[in-house]
């Protein structure tokens, strides 16, 4: 949080307040405001704003004028506050405050030093001990991993182990509040106690690493996502000066730089759907649960079948600690049972973090909001777009929803790249082919965006459609192919789940029933094909039923023999009538509609249902 007049700068939420209320600007005068406030006085020049505003970008300076204009604007009274320095630059005319830095600064501070250790932190022995070894090797290593995983407290506990094999006290910095190169290096010099001479501008990754050359010292730089660029470039001149400086990061992403090591932070473990309560309570996920809801003097799995929804929600939060904390936090007001059955809006319950933490720790949607900001707009639609999937998916089926007339093929590839490398999606790899997944609390906030942005009725479309595609044998051949590798059952088990999704939605309020007819008779082939055919004629006469709804001729003919077929062949093996035939279409209008028939998807939902 930075302070300039009477405003406040909470460059974590990218928000401007006035007296703590929430002042409406643009996001491009954010960026604007953000950069000169962080120069702290210094004149910051046109290009330099023009390269951090919209950087790899080409854009007219007039654009600066716009949105500096839109700034003053909103300053109001206080628009002074910004100079602008004709044929040079802008400059703030206030010192600005960094209420968090302001004890760095202190000359009895001797530098940053690390947080003290977490109450009751659960501890991750084997990682930390790996860690510790590898920073005896590493110059630079990068703990990477997803918002909320617990970077932070395990960074800050390998230096703790570490601090005896230096002999210069370990310097902490916390990069959240830092948006330039130039404010970085600053930290950097103030954690290490280093008094530098001259302006804040004349200060460079190279006449840092010269004032720390020769000195045996770990660096810990929290919190780097938002600041990447810089920090590799800091952190590799650094290095390259002094053999004996490590330097610990944790990161959304790695710093790609040749001096690095990343270390994947991962989730705690949770049990399996059929773990035994022995089992449950040995899982690092069910027990931070039990930490976290005791510290709050709340008793929790009295008896079996509540210490299994305990294993539900760990697995559901998929091990994310910070999740966890909040789900465990949620039991005071709503008990296990109502906090596990409300986690279908996880993003609105799972709030009311540690006062202490910074902001996109005390949210899971503040989590998410932080990565999500650093975003690019491409891999911003990208990112919504894979809402759709519940399970694996591949990278066809990816580009089936994606892409499109805006988004080509190449923006698909960039966009996975960059969300896997921000730990936004996981990848792994089945021989030589790629599956991806996003985690369920990710789709959950990725869904909530696709229905922001009013996607959600084309993007599921293209995805029935793909689908359909799917079972008529043009991508998953009739004998149970791809291409001409035989289909794992993962595989035909999740198409098998995408296509309930796109049924589902189809014969919803706001969905298209044309769409859900055409996917119908290749779903209750495949159901009956898999044995379950309750549900393959549930579904077809759902389909026939909404089929005879439609005015004559709204479905092409082959696909309403087909349809019906498909209900005859389901309803064989049960021994049951078949409806009758349909009746003409003016028949039809004057007939009560027939109540929805029970489709047995609602036996096995989606981790995250698609709902409008």
């Amino acid at each position: 949080m930075m302070e300039i007049g009477s405003f406040q700068i909470d460059m974590e939420m990218r928000t401007l307040r006035r007296n703590g209320e929430v002042v409406r600007l643009g996001s491009r005068a954010f960026d604007i405001l953000a950069v000169v406030a962080s120069a702290a006085g210094r004149l910051v020049t046109k290009d330099e704003l023009m390269n951090a505003v919209w950087p790899d970008t080409i854009v007219e300076e007039n654009n600066i004028q716009v949105h500096l204009s839109a700034l003053r604007k909103v300053l109001g009274t206080e628009r002074d506050l910004i100079l602008t320095v004709p044929g040079r630059g802008y400059q703030l005319l206030q010192r600005t405050k960094y209420p968090l830095l302001d004890e760095a600064r202190s000359p009895s501070a001797g530098g940053r030093r690390l947080p003290p250790p977490k109450s009751g932190l659960l501890r991750r022995d084997a990682e930390l001990e790996l860690i510790r070894s590898m920073l005896r090797r590493a110059h630079v290593l990068t703990l990477v991993g997803a918002g909320g995983i617990g970077k932070t407290q395990l960074a800050i506990e390998a230096a703790r182990h570490s601090a005896a094999d230096f002999a210069e006290p370990v310097c902490f910095v916390e990069l959240a509040a830092l948006t330039t190169q130039e404010a970085v290096l600053c930290a950097i010099a103030e954690s290490c106690g280093l008094v530098l001479p001259g302006a804040q501008a004349d200060v460079t990754p190279t006449r840092l690493a010269a004032m720390l050359a020769g000195k045996p010292r770990l660096l810990l730089l929290d919190n780097a996502e938002h600041v990447i660029g810089a920090v590799a470039q800091i952190a590799d001149a650094l290095v390259a000066g002094n053999e004996r400086l490590r330097v610990l990061v944790t990161s959304r992403e790695p710093l790609r730089i040749m001096a690095e090591t990343v270390f994947r932070v991962e989730p705690l473990d949770v049990p399996p759907p059929d773990a035994g309560d022995a089992d449950i309570l040995r899982c690092a996920a069910v027990k931070l649960f039990f930490q976290r809801a005791n510290s709050l003097q709340e008793t929790v799995a009295t008896d079996s079948a509540e210490l299994r929804l305990v294993g539900e929600i760990c697995r559901r939060l998929d091990g994310i600690p910070l999740a966890i904390e909040l789900a465990a936090a949620r039991v005071v007001a709503l008990g296990v049972e109502g906090v596990c059955r409300r986690l279908d809006d996880r993003m609105a319950i799972l709030a009311g973090g540690y006062r202490t933490a910074l902001p996109r720790h005390q949210t899971l949607r503040a989590t998410f909001d932080w990565s999500f900001a650093l975003l690019d707009l491409p891999t911003r639609a990208v990112f919504r777009r894979l809402a759709l999937f519940s399970g694996t998916f591949s990278f066809e089926s990816m580009c089936a929803v994606v892409c499109d007339e805006e988004h080509t093929t190449a923006n698909a590839i960039g966009g996975i790249s960059e969300l896997v490398a921000k730990s936004l999606v996981s990848v792994e790899f089945e021989g030589a082919a790629a599956k991806y997944r996003l985690s369920e609390s990710t789709r959950a906030y990725a869904l909530e965006q696709l229905k922001a942005e009013g996607e959600l009725r084309e993007i599921i479309a293209r995805n029935a459609r793909y689908v359909s595609r799917c079972f008529e044998g043009r991508l998953f051949g009739e004998t149970g192919h791809i291409g001409n590798e035989p289909a794992s059952p993962p595989d035909r088990q999740q198409t098998l789940e995408d296509a309930r999704v796109a049924f589902d939605w189809a014969f919803s309020a706001d969905g298209d029933p044309r769409i859900g007819i055409e996917l119908a008779s290749d779903l209750v082939d495949a159901l009956l094909e898999a044995g379950l055919f309750d549900e393959g004629r549930a579904r077809a006469a759902q389909a026939i039923e909404a089929l005879d709804k439609l005015p004559s001729g709204a479905v092409n003919a082959a696909r309403e023999k087909r349809v019906r077929a498909a209900l005859a062949e389901a309803a064989h093996p049960l021994r049951e009538p078949l409806p009758p035939p349909a009746k003409p279409a003016r028949a039809r209008a004057s007939r009560q509609p027939a109540p929805h028939a029970p489709t047995a998807a609602a036996t096995a939902p989606p981790a995250c249902s698609i709902t409008t």
